[in-house]
Formats: structure tokens, sequence, C-alpha cells
């Protein structure tokens, strides 16, 4: 399928692995350019080289989008290289104070707001001048299953992802009359390098297999599927709501996560 975004320019936040590399790859495919950013300046050149490699139009901005310099850095290197952006992947996040509820600081809670909120929020406002004066945009922030069904040991994180599922349904009413929709993802348990480097510390930890914590967290919380997800399970249905068959989608929040998700929203 031709999803008709083939010399759209887009941003990827946290693309330099997981589900944001993943974005980054088919959003290629597709024929758009790409500005891509993450903190670490070592694992972002080297998917801006495989990305190259594959004659992709990409450009790599490093550095954390908590910090304004970062989300003003990567705006100005969209607009100096290809004149603005038609399409936003807010997909950088991160959880903070993985502890019980009644542990956790200010900060913890001010953390998880400034890295999963507040930057998402901060390059969305400059990146909308670009997409409203082109009558075109796409914006996909990326959530969590956490949004719905909050876990013991995320609160921080869950909550600020139902911050942003909350407030891209606010973009949505805003701004879809002016051809700009914005939608959310909402992945269950997804197979990245991050949740393996999880696994691989709690099998050092207990002393059982890989293979066994997975076996036991599927007994636990069973997913409808069975297994983890893809990073490119999810990047499929990013990359579908960037296209122009998406264009009478707007403030959705998509599952996908293998039917972790069982009541609805």
């Amino acid at each position: 399928m031709d999803f008709g975004i083939a010399g759209r320019v887009a941003v990827v936040t946290g693309a330099s692995r997981g589900i944001g590399r993943a974005a980054a790859e088919l959003l290629a495919a597709e024929g758009v350019a790409l500005v891509l950013s993450a903190r670490s300046a070592e694992p972002l050149d080297e998917a801006v080289a495989a990305l190259r490699a594959t004659g992709a139009n990409v450009l790599g901005v490093a550095g954390d989008v908590r910090d304004a310099n970062t989300t003003a850095a990567i705006v100005d290197a969209a607009n100096q290289a290809h004149g603005g952006i038609h399409i936003l992947v807010n997909n950088a996040g991160g959880e903070s104070g993985h502890l019980p509820i009644d542990q956790l600081s200010d900060e913890d809670w001010e953390d998880a707001y400034k890295v999963n909120v507040v930057s998402a929020m901060r390059i969305t406002v400059a990146a909308l001048p670009y997409m409203v004066a082109e009558g075109w945009g796409r914006i996909v922030n990326v959530a969590s299953y956490t949004a719905r069904v909050p876990e013991p040991f995320c609160a921080p994180y869950a909550a600020a992802k139902a911050a942003l599922v909350n407030v891209t349904r606010n973009l949505s009413r805003s701004y879809a009359a002016d051809g700009v929709c914005a939608n959310c993802v909402l992945p269950g348990l997804t197979d990245t390098e991050g949740v393996r480097a999880g696994f691989d510390a709690a099998s050092t930890a207990s002393g059982r297999s890989h293979e066994q914590l997975v076996a036991r967290m599927l007994e636990r919380a069973p997913i409808d599927a069975g297994r983890l997800g893809a990073s490119a399970e999810v990047a499929a249905a990013i990359t579908f709501l960037c296209s122009e068959q998406a264009a009478w989608i707007t403030g959705a929040a998509l599952a996908v996560d293998g039917g972790t998700v069982r009541s609805a929203p």
C-alpha cells in the first residue's frame, strides 16, 4: 500500500532503538525525510548511518528532550534542511521512580511529566505552525497500556502517559480542522532493547532464564496473544497513523498490546 507520504518530513524522538527506530525505518521506506533524536550520540549515529545506507534522507540530533535547547535544535534542523515538519512522532519517554507509590518523591513525579509530557508538548507546539501553514500534519504520541491499566510500580510513568492521551485529544479538538491529525498509540509490553535489559537484570538476580521469567510474567499478567509485541508491530500502527489513509482518524488512542487491556477505555 502506498501511504501517500513520500516527500514529507518527519521528526522522530527516542529514535536510536526500539519502537522509535522501527518507526523511523518504516517511514524511511515510505520515502519520508527524517530528523531523528535520542539522548546518546553513539547509538543515534549508528541508526542514522544504517538508514542512510538504505538511501534514506536522515539527520540526527543528539540530546535530552527535557532540555529546551535540544527540542529547539531538532526543530531548527528540520526547518533548515527541509523547510518544516509534516510528521511528528513523540516516542521519547521513560520511567521515573520504579517504587511503591508511598515511596515516591516529588522529583519522581516531576521528572516523569517532564520527559513524557512536557517535552513532547514543547516540540509539538514548535512544529504546529508548519503543519497548520501546510494544511496537513500528523502527530503520533507514543503512550502506554499503563495509561489504561496502571501497574503498582510505575505510578508516575502511568499517570504521565494518561496525561499524554488526554492532551492528544486536546490537540485533535484544537487542530483537526486545520488538517492536523493527532493520535496516540498505547503499546503493551514490547520486546525492545530496554525490556530485554530488564529481563537480563532480573535473570541475573533470580537465577532464572529469560524464557522462564517471560513465562512467569505471562502467567501472572496474561496477554491474549500469548507473547510480547515486536517494535515493528507498534511501528506499523504509527506509520499508518502518519499516512494519507488516516486522514479521518484523529483523537484516537490505539491499543497495540496483543489484547493486554481487556476493558473498554
